[in-house]
């Protein structure tokens, strides 16, 4: 049985950049565990606890701080942070590990706490405890610019999973209760950042990572095509 491990940060991050394949795989028997960092929040936690339960996961909920400002541990501890993942990634026994981006802008844009559990998962390839082979990370760029947040598979990702319909209608339906969570939250004031996100759900979703060889049903990306740089902007003349 393939076991797999998303270390990602918050309770919708899993569906948002990997939910169709987390669903395609499971279908497939594949074993997955879900660690969520910073559900410091009891109806996201509830939230992402439903969604791993439709899908027959095993969720791991963490409590470290969810904020938007200031730098990657700024307000939760690393070695704290490391040690809980470590355990998570230890009970589990994963073949692979899907986590955040490593780069500054992260799938949509620079977020603190995306950067902690990438940087949580590059310290145990540090440290030996995983394979920088065995890491897909996701790999997604805006769609227009600075002001336009709709994210789409980057260019130089080495996998792609095309959802079909049916996956791309239920994640749509679990983003559109992730958003409708967010607009009750009298501390957002009915703002959300999903609102423009999500609108399209990313697809295909997108990974790549170092001598990362996903097995079917992820699409390696051909090598003699596949840009070195993520997406460029065009400009008039193109």
């Amino acid at each position: 049985m393939t076991k797999a491990i998303a270390i990602v940060a918050h309770y919708d991050d899993p569906l948002i950049w990997a939910g169709g394949a987390i669903k395609r795989t499971r279908s497939l028997g594949w074993d997955w565990t879900v660690v969520a960092t910073c559900l410091d929040e009891p109806t996201r936690r509830e939230v992402f606890v439903d969604w791993c339960g439709s899908l027959d996961v095993r969720p791991v909920a963490l409590s470290f701080r969810d904020h938007p400002d200031g730098g990657p541990f700024s307000r939760n501890d690393r070695e704290t942070m490391r040690n809980a993942v470590l355990k998570a990634f230890d009970e589990s026994g994963p073949d692979w590990i899907f986590a955040h981006s490593l780069d500054a802008e992260g799938e949509y844009g620079p977020h603190p706490n995306h950067a902690e559990a990438a940087r949580i998962v590059a310290t145990l390839c540090e440290e030996g405890v995983v394979e920088p082979r065995q890491v897909a990370r996701f790999l997604y760029r805006r769609m227009h610019g600075e002001a336009d947040l709709p994210a789409v598979a980057g260019l130089a990702a080495s996998h792609y999973l095309q959802l079909d319909y049916d996956e791309m209608r239920w994640k749509v339906d679990w983003c559109k209760k992730a958003q409708e969570l967010e607009l009750r939250d009298p501390a957002l004031a009915g703002r959300t950042w999903l609102e423009r996100l999500i609108w399209p759900c990313p697809n295909p979703e997108a990974f790549v990572g170092e001598g990362l060889r996903l097995p079917s049903p992820f699409l390696e990306a051909p090598r003699g095509k596949r840009p070195r740089a993520g997406l460029r902007r065009q400009g008039p003349e193109e």
